[in-house]
């Protein structure tokens, strides 16, 4: 009876320590998830920045997006959901700057942002011509009056 006590003993010893070692954990995990910046890449970021080969990325934690760039006007922000989860927003005025920071995304990532740019400059190509086909009509409607 005595060998069962001490074995029960010893077990109940390895489960308290289990439960401390747990707890430690647990709180281990907690101050990590604290200092984690919710956004895509937070992990990168410093007081919410991320620098990246000389580009600025600024985290929004409410969107769980990325920023580059100025995001005061919407119409200038193309809207880039990521594969690995999570926004990019990248003002039309710095797609150049996102060549220099590649090496930070995946390439499931990269390659949806790549996507996102060409489509955008494509439709805005059209865009333009088409205008430029107005404006054209205009002209020759106005030298036949």
């Amino acid at each position: 009876m005595l060998v069962h006590n001490l074995k029960s003993a010893s077990a109940m010893e390895t489960i308290m320590t289990a439960g401390r070692e747990n707890d430690v954990g647990s709180s281990f995990a907690q101050i990590l998830s604290d200092k984690q910046v919710k956004c895509p890449y937070g992990y990168l970021a410093k007081d919410g920045i991320i620098q990246y080969n000389g580009v600025t990325f600024r985290c929004d934690p409410d969107t769980n997006s990325i920023c580059l760039g100025d995001m005061s006007d919407p119409k200038k922000v193309l809207n880039v959901n990521l594969p690995s989860g999570g926004c990019l927003k990248i003002n039309i005025n710095n797609f150049g700057d996102i060549s220099r920071a590649a090496g930070m995304f995946s390439h499931q990532d990269l390659a949806a942002i790549m996507r996102a740019i060409y489509q955008y400059n494509h439709c805005t190509g059209k865009l333009e011509e088409i205008e430029q086909e107005e404006s054209k009509a205009v002209m020759n409607e106005s030298k036949a009056n």
